[in-house]
């Protein structure tokens, strides 16, 4: 069962106006009076806590559609409807009884109205019971005005007003400070009436019901104050100042839900995009690494030659050289699907082997390769079964291999097992209560968690046209919002709902409010203490997600993302006369991948990174914006530079690799404030065209070919 925070503000406000109700009844009571009329008041403020309790109910159960819900929904209305009949009589006989007192005696047309206008209205409301024609519940259990509620509300009215003229009628006979209390009781009600017909949401009826109560009762103590002991007064001075505590923590407690009411409907939106951004960002992830592998081997001498050859001389004669090429590739990056396709041969080569020939015009299974080619695109996503890995459902990125001169030699990519991917997106949806959908340009589902869903069902596609990928298209529902974004490098879209609307479980509420009434303000302190420690939770794992949205998984530093931003707030802040910048780049990285394996290169770009970190230290930021691409942003004495390019040399020539590699880093350095007139970029190309010109230096130096490194 669970309540939203406008239905937890109402059923609070209503839970604590009854206690205060309840108290005053209790405090009458222990008082000892025996006057009627403070008998009356008495019986008024425990029926007017029975309907806040009531309303309280009706507000926590609406919304549930289990029967127990309802039961307890239609019983809370029935009795808020009843008792406010009751509250009229009881009103009505306190006017009498404090009239009595003074000795007048009020007209009985007055009592004959208001108990004809009360049967009508009780008739109604039993009649309702049956007809619906007050008001209903419709299938979701929420409360709905029908025609009867305007006649109910205008005979309630003309109750209240005939009070109001009976108090006018016989001013003479009471104080001045009880009838402008009697006014009120008559006149702010209507008020609330006739803005409560105009809306829905919250109910105020009833509490200006309460507020009026109130004055009543502080008129009525004005007047018995005088007539008391000193002795007995100060034994109710106590209770009061009870009351008087007891008002300021309920104060203080709707401050604190309306503030919780605001944040949540302020942070809702915000809290969304940072769980889609967090789902985008690993689902990135999870692609980056296929897409840059099927590029690195589309791109590869060795596979180029053999598919040459597949084509000129036959597909067998390579067959062992390019399964164990692909089985490499399958060792090396974990991929259960790694394959080549020769287009002037049709061969089909996985690690094991020819698995087939591709016959795109009379096996439909083969359909993938004509239309890959079709799109006209270096590489694209597709969903389809792995007949060499039992048919298990991938994702497979094709990526086109082109000789020398741009002519098509075939298609080779790896296939990424859809399990790994929904076991990503299932872990995202149950700890944050989303879906998680990536679906084409149709809405036609590629990824899902349900499998029976992939390429099965569509979403909603229309809005598409709306959405780019720059940033999340935001959609609020009901009870759910609805993130979508184009992911360039999937050429899919990402559809996330967040399924939190601004629920908070019942149960929870009601323990909460008893333990308040009970510790008072000491729970207070606590209920504060346990919201800034949750706001400064949220405040560190939303800084630990743009941390982790700003760093280089392979090599811990910054990333160009962060060093865009950077650069930006360097310009705004007009701090670019204080910067220097050194952009860095390995020597020989391809020369350790063509000889050593990719493996080889990374770990000189691990290395690399290393030393750079630990030569800059706290005097500046290191980033890696590239492949083997790094710069580094230094702020402060233009002397800073050389301590750090110093340490970098003594660390670059001390670092070990376990391949038979040695690290060597390009430098190029700029100090900003030597060129005025150098905007940032002209400022970084700078740094870049030194960084080459060392680059060339170590080419003289070695004695190595350009081409190789």
């Amino acid at each position: 069962m669970n309540i939203t925070n406008l239905e937890l503000t109402q059923a609070t406000i209503e839970i604590f106006a009854g206690v205060i109700c309840l108290l005053l009844a209790v405090i009458i009571l222990m008082n000892g009076e025996v006057r009627n009329s403070w008998k009356q008041l008495k019986w008024m403020f425990l029926s007017t806590a029975l309907i806040f309790f009531s309303e309280a109910a009706a507000y926590i159960f609406r919304g549930n559609t289990d029967g127990f819900s309802r039961l307890m929904t239609g019983i809370g209305n029935f009795v808020v409807f009843f008792l406010n009949l009751v509250l009229i009589r009881l009103f009505m006989g306190y006017m009498n009884e404090l009239l009595s007192e003074k000795g007048a005696t009020a007209s009985k047309i007055y009592y004959r109205i208001v108990n004809a206008s009360i049967v009508l209205n009780l008739i109604i409301l039993v009649t309702n019971v049956f007809t619906k024609w007050m008001y209903y519940f419709d299938d979701a259990n929420y409360y709905h005005r029908n025609t009867g509620w305007y006649v109910y509300t205008v005979i309630n009215m003309v109750c209240i007003m005939t009070a109001s003229v009976m108090s006018i009628h016989y001013r003479q006979s009471v104080k001045k400070t009880m009838l402008a209390a009697l006014l009120f009781y008559a006149l702010e009600p209507v008020i609330a009436i006739i803005v409560q017909t105009f809306i829905y949401g919250i109910s105020i009826t009833n509490l200006g019901i309460a507020v009026a109560m109130l004055f009543m009762l502080l008129a009525y103590l004005l007047e018995w104050s005088k007539t008391k002991e000193i002795k007995q007064r100060r034994s109710l001075d106590i209770m009061i100042l009870f009351v008087i505590m007891t008002i300021i923590m309920s104060a203080s407690i709707f401050s604190c839900i309306f503030s919780i009411q605001r944040v949540s409907s302020r942070n809702l939106r915000s809290d969304s995009m940072v769980l889609a951004h967090m789902v985008s960002d690993s689902i990135e992830r999870e692609f980056i690494k296929p897409i840059i592998v099927a590029e690195t081997m589309s791109n590869d001498f060795s596979l180029k030659q053999y598919m040459k050859k597949s084509g000129d001389v036959s597909a067998e004669s390579v067959e062992k050289n390019v399964a164990a090429y692909l089985e490499s590739i399958k060792n090396g990056f974990g991929y259960q699907m790694v394959f080549a396709v020769c287009d002037q041969s049709g061969a089909y080569y996985t690690y094991d082997g020819i698995s087939k020939y591709v016959d795109p015009e009379n096996d439909p299974h083969d359909i993938w390769y004509k239309m890959f080619l079709d799109r006209n695109q270096s590489y694209d996503l597709d969903v389809d079964t792995d007949e060499a890995n039992q048919w298990a459902l991938s994702v497979f990125v094709n990526q086109e291999i082109l000789d020398e001169t741009g002519n098509l030699l075939g298609v080779c990519g790896v296939g990424v097992e859809m399990k790994e991917l929904q076991r990503l997106i299932k872990r995202y949806e149950i700890k944050y209560n989303l879906k998680i959908d990536l679906i084409d340009q149709e809405g036609l589902i590629q990824v899902d968690s349900d499998a029976t869903r992939i390429e099965q069902d569509y979403l909603e596609h229309a809005y598409l046209t709306q959405v780019g990928s720059d940033e999340f298209v935001y959609e609020a529902g009901s009870g759910f919002s609805r993130m979508t974004k184009y992911m360039e490098d999937l050429g899919w879209y990402l559809v996330v709902e967040d399924r939190n609307p601004n629920k908070i479980n019942v149960i929870e509420i009601t323990a909460v409010s008893i333990i308040i009434f009970v510790v008072g303000l000491l729970m207070m302190g606590i209920v504060f203490f346990v919201m800034s420690m949750r706001e400064r939770n949220a405040f560190k794992e939303l800084t630990e997600r743009r941390k982790i949205s700003l760093t280089d998984d392979m090599t811990g530093l910054f990333n160009r993302r962060a060093f865009e931003e950077d650069c930006v707030n360097l310009y705004t802040q007009g701090m670019l006369d204080d910067t220097i910048i050194m952009m860095m780049d390995v020597n020989g990285l391809k020369s350790a991948n063509d000889n050593y394996g990719h493996q080889a290169g990374d770990e000189l770009i691990i290395a690399a990174a290393k030393c750079i970190q630990t030569a800059v230290g706290t005097l500046g930021k290191a980033y890696r914006i590239g492949g083997d691409e790094f710069v580094v942003l230094l702020l402060g004495k233009e002397e800073k530079h050389r301590d750090v390019l110093n340490t970098l040399e003594r660390l670059v020539d001390s670092a070990k690799c376990s391949y038979p590699c040695t690290l060597s880093i390009s430098k190029g350095v700029v100090v900003c404030k030597e060129h005025p007139k150098l905007s940032f970029g002209e400022l970084k190309a700078l740094a870049d065209k030194r960084m080459y010109a060392d680059k060339d230096d170590y080419y003289r130096r070695s004695g190595k070919e350009r081409r190789k490194i």
